[in-house]
């Protein structure tokens, strides 16, 4: 998959770097000047198989390079890219033996939700993001360096790279979800309040005032549903990412640069940067749908799954 004429070796991934900068390209990005180059994913030639989708899964997560869904019995099937930007192995796409819950597919990790309760995840452990604390979970979301989970009694915690960028997990038992983006992450309370925390420098942690029922965070940007249905984004808009249309939604998912959302009609619309059509969704009926880096997966009503985009681009 490596685009041509671009060697692994070359200058582009061999450029001076600040740590922020390598941190950068863990969530595949190496910023150049104006042009965002994603080379993450351009060496690794040895991807996972694409499964059948035809009723066998009951819900898929798009990650970096990588996608993983929870079958029919628990069981976790992934497929796409199972390397790093260097050709290593890691292992991102090979999940455990076990019953999952759920899966959330990070950057260069995953992380799933046992039927026990317990959190288990797999690939990438830089900064300790893929060793998850001891104790029972409802919900795990894999993000860039760090993941979070919200317990049985509605706390958070995260683990990884979590306190480099402020605030490493929010305080009290009054969370209902949580979404880890590369650096930040952000709650829904009970309240149905918004709370985010971690890297900020595009807003991407300063939520709106207001009432949500649901909240995504990306790259650089997050979005949320209220509860009037509308979606209302925040944080970097540097493709139009943080731009949503208007109308009644039933979840929204934020990718790298681009986000995608089910309308209450169960038609997903996208928006944001659309290089390889990773914001253009088919005209079919859905009930879920998760963004990953450059591409997105949604679960259709009627049980099958589909993906669009890509989980490689070409350099520019």
């Amino acid at each position: 998959m490596n685009p041509a004429g671009v060697a692994c070796n070359s200058e582009l991934f061999r450029k001076t770097e600040t740590e922020e900068d390598k941190m950068y390209r863990t969530f595949g990005m190496v910023v150049v000047g104006f042009a965002i180059i994603l080379g993450v994913f351009a060496c690794n030639d040895n991807p996972q198989p694409i499964p059948s989708s035809v009723g066998e899964f009951v819900s898929v997560s798009a990650g970096g390079g990588h996608i993983c869904g929870v079958r029919i019995g628990g069981t976790v099937q992934c497929w796409g890219f199972n390397e790093d930007h260097e050709g290593n192995i890691i292992g991102q796409a090979t999940p455990p033996d076990g019953e999952f819950s759920s899966v959330s597919s990070g950057a260069l990790h995953t992380c799933g939700v046992k039927i026990d309760g317990s959190v288990e995840c797999w690939g990438s452990d830089s900064f300790g993001k893929a060793t998850p604390p001891a104790g029972e979970f409802v919900s795990v979301s894999s993000g860039g360096v760090h993941t979070c989970g919200v317990r049985t009694d509605g706390s958070v915690e995260c683990w990884g790279l979590v306190d480099y960028f402020g605030k490493a997990t929010p305080l009290g038992t009054e969370f209902v979800s949580v979404s880890a983006g590369w650096g930040h992450a952000c709650g829904v309370r009970t309240d149905a309040t918004v709370e985010c925390w971690g890297k900020n420098n595009t807003g991407q942690a300063t939520p709106p005032l207001g009432k949500f029922v649901s909240v995504s965070a990306g790259g650089y940007h997050t979005c949320g549903v209220k509860a009037d249905d509308s979606v209302e984004c925040w944080g970097d808009n540097s493709v139009g990412q943080v731009m949503p249309p208007a109308g009644k939604f039933s979840s929204v998912s934020v990718g790298a640069f681009h986000t995608c959302g089910v309308r209450t009609d169960s038609t997903v619309k996208c928006w944001g940067y659309n290089n390889v059509g990773q914001a253009t969704p088919p005209a079919e009926q859905f009930s879920s749908v998760s963004a990953g880096e450059y591409q997105t997966c949604g679960m259709k009503v009627d049980g099958t799954f589909e993906c669009w985009g890509e989980s490689t681009m070409e350099l520019f």
